[in-house]
C-alpha cells in the first residue's frame, strides 16, 4: 500500500517520514518513537495485519503536525516540540524467537525513549510491546486496555495477550479494561477477569463519563505500584462503521473522537511509558481508508499528550 500523490504546499508540512534512531545527531536519545511489530499468523481470524504499520505510516503523510487544543491558546507543532523517530518494522515476532528478539529491541528502544508506540499487527502484538515497555519492572508494571473484548484466551493467539501478560508475571489487580462490549465475551472469560482482580470499565460507562475522569482512574489502578504502564490500543473497540478494518468490531462502540481523546488523556501521564495500536487489517479497509487514517490520528494524539506532559514538568 502507499500514498496517492500528496499536495506539496511549503506552508502547510506534513507529518511522518521521521528520521531512524541512529541518525539523531549526537546520539540524543528520542523523546516518542515508533515501531511496527506486524504480528499476523496466530490471528483468531484471517488478516492482513502485517501490511498495516506501513500502511499507517502513508496515512500519517495525510496529516499536520500542528495543534491548537492544547490549551485554547498554544499552538505546538509536533515535529519542533519533540524528538521523533521510527525504527522500522521487526522481523517476524510470530514465533518464539521473533517474540523474544522483539521484547529485547523494543526494550532497548523503550529505554531511550520517553514515549514507545508499537504498531500491530493484531494482538499478540501487545505481548512483546508491553513486556518491552516494562522493562526490568514487570512486579510493579501496569496494562491499561481498551479494547471490546477481554483477551483472556487460552493458547498463544490475538485473543490471549492479557492472559499471557498475567502469567509472565504482570499483577492483575494491576490490569484495568476499557470498553469492554457486550456480546462480544463469554461469561467464562468474565468470570476469569474478575478472579484475575481486573478492574472493567464497560463500554456502557463511557456515556456518562469524560475520558479524563475514565483515564484517571484507569491510570490510579495500573500505576498503583509507581512501575511503567503499557497502553493497549485495540482499535477494534471502536464501533464498526468508524473501524470497518477491525476484523471483530461491532456496532455501538466508541466513536472515534472518544478514542482519541482517550489516548490523548492517557499519554499525559508520566507514568505510560509505551503504547500499541492494533487489531487493524489495512487490507480489508474501506476505499477512504478511514480506519488506518484514525490510527495515524491516534499516533499524533499521543505525541501530543506527551507535548502536555512535559510542559507539565
Amino acid at each position: 500500500m502507499s500514498t496517492p500523490s500528496l499536495h506539496d504546499d511549503p506552508l502547510w508540512p506534513r507529518t511522518g517520514a521521521w528520521p531512524s534512531r541512529g541518525s539523531l545527531p549526537g546520539g540524543r536519545v528520542a523523546d516518542l518513537a515508533i515501531v511496527g511489530v506486524p504480528t499476523w499468523r496466530t490471528s483468531l481470524s484471517p488478516t492482513g495485519a502485517q501490511h498495516t504499520p506501513d500502511a499507517i505510516r502513508d496515512a500519517l503523510r495525510r496529516y499536520s503536525g500542528h495543534s491548537v487544543s492544547l490549551d485554547g491558546a498554544t499552538d505546538i507543532v509536533i515535529e519542533e516540540a519533540l524528538r521523533l523517530v521510527d525504527d522500522g518494522n521487526l522481523a517476524d515476532p510470530d514465533t518464539p524467537e521473533g517474540e523474544a528478539s522483539a521484547i529485547r529491541t523494543l526494550r532497548e528502544l523503550a529505554s531511550d525513549t520517553e514515549l514507545l508506540i508499537s504498531l500491530g499487527g493484531d494482538n499478540a502484538a501487545t505481548v512483546p510491546a508491553a513486556l518491552g515497555g516494562f522493562g526490568d519492572n514487570l512486579a510493579t508494571a501496569g496494562l491499561i486496555t481498551i479494547d471490546a473484548h477481554h483477551d483472556l484466551r487460552d493458547g498463544v493467539s490475538n485473543g490471549s495477550p492479557v492472559r499471557r501478560l498475567i502469567q509472565a508475571g504482570l499483577e492483575g489487580t494491576r490490569v484495568v479494561q476499557i470498553g469492554i462490549a457486550d456480546f462480544a465475551n463469554s461469561r467464562a472469560y468474565r468470570e476469569r477477569a474478575r478472579e484475575l482482580g481486573i478492574t472493567v470499565i464497560h463500554r456502557d460507562a463511557l456515556h456518562d463519563r469524560t475520558p479524563q475522569d475514565i483515564a484517571h482512574e484507569a491510570l490510579a489502578i495500573a500505576g498503583a505500584a509507581g512501575g511503567p504502564v503499557h497502553i493497549d490500543v485495540d482499535v477494534d473497540v471502536c464501533d464498526r462503521s468508524v473501524a470497518p478494518a477491525c476484523p471483530a468490531s461491532v456496532p455501538g462502540g466508541l466513536q472515534a473522537h472518544e478514542l482519541r481523546r482517550l489516548t490523548r488523556a492517557l499519554a499525559r501521564d508520566t507514568r505510560v511509558r509505551s503504547l500499541d495500536i492494533t487489531e487493524i487489517d489495512a487490507t480489508a479497509d474501506t476505499a477512504d481508508s478511514r480506519t488506518i487514517r484514525l490510527a495515524a490520528l491516534l499516533i499524533l494524539e499521543a505525541a501530543t499528550g506527551l507535548i502536555q506532559r512535559k510542559a507539565a514538568q
